[in-house]
């Protein structure tokens, strides 16, 4: 790769970082239109990388781009959450069920110190750490998920989760975390798969009562 080419990757991604981390936090709204003239001045990009940028987003399901009407961000419908934490909770129950028979002492003692450390974070206050954790603890179930395409299917999904849940309150919606990684770390232990999922499909049901109280029927505006 020339270095030329290695600059564009890097503009690029420079661009999907920021644009993506705007609107997992809400100052970019559902339905706001992305001017590519704004966002060349403030990231100091040609046309080029900042297409590609908003081509990345658009496959995670974060812009949507239309045909001579450029980009914006994409919306967040109460429909469109429903349907996303019922097939993120399908996914992530065969997870369990594909992963957790083939787990060695070694992966259920790597789950149980990244849970530990979660609680640190969390108990500490540290809310960007405890996340971090969260994201890690599940990143180390999808390593175990003995499935490319399982991973694949579930890591597609992962950004528009992401934004759903960062419009919860954080200290509910990980005390939810908490209680489910100590959850699936004693069924682990355990080798029991059917309480990890049933474990999973009640703290996802109580991901979703929160959801429902958001209120709006487009999230985030």
């Amino acid at each position: 790769m020339t270095s030329v080419a290695r600059e564009h990757g890097a503009l690029r991604e420079n661009v999907v970082v920021a644009l993506r981390e705007d609107i997992m936090a809400g100052r970019l709204a559902p339905g706001e239109p992305l001017r590519t003239e704004a966002i060349m001045a403030r990231f100091g990009v040609s046309n080029s990388p900042l297409r590609e940028a908003f081509a990345q987003l658009a496959t995670e399901g974060l812009v949507v781009v239309e045909r001579n009407r450029g980009a914006s961000v994409a919306p967040l419908t109460r429909a469109a959450a429903a349907d996303m934490l019922r097939v993120g909770g399908m996914l992530m129950e065969q997870v369990l069920r594909w992963g957790m028979p083939h787990y060695a002492a070694g992966d259920v003692a790597t789950l149980r110190r990244t849970a530990l450390d979660f609680e640190l974070a969390y108990r500490s206050g540290d809310l960007v750490l405890a996340f971090a954790e969260s994201d890690r603890f599940g990143s180390q179930l999808l390593d175990r998920c003995g499935s490319a395409e399982l991973a694949h299917a579930l890591l597609a999904l992962l950004p528009r989760l992401q934004r759903l849940v960062r419009l919860l309150d954080p200290l509910e919606y990980l005390a939810l975390q908490g209680s489910l990684q100590s959850a699936l770390v004693a069924s682990a232990q355990d080798r029991d798969i059917e309480s990890a999922v049933v474990a999973l499909a009640s703290i996802w049901a109580q991901v979703a009562r929160l959801v429902d109280d958001l209120g709006s029927d487009v999230l985030g505006s």
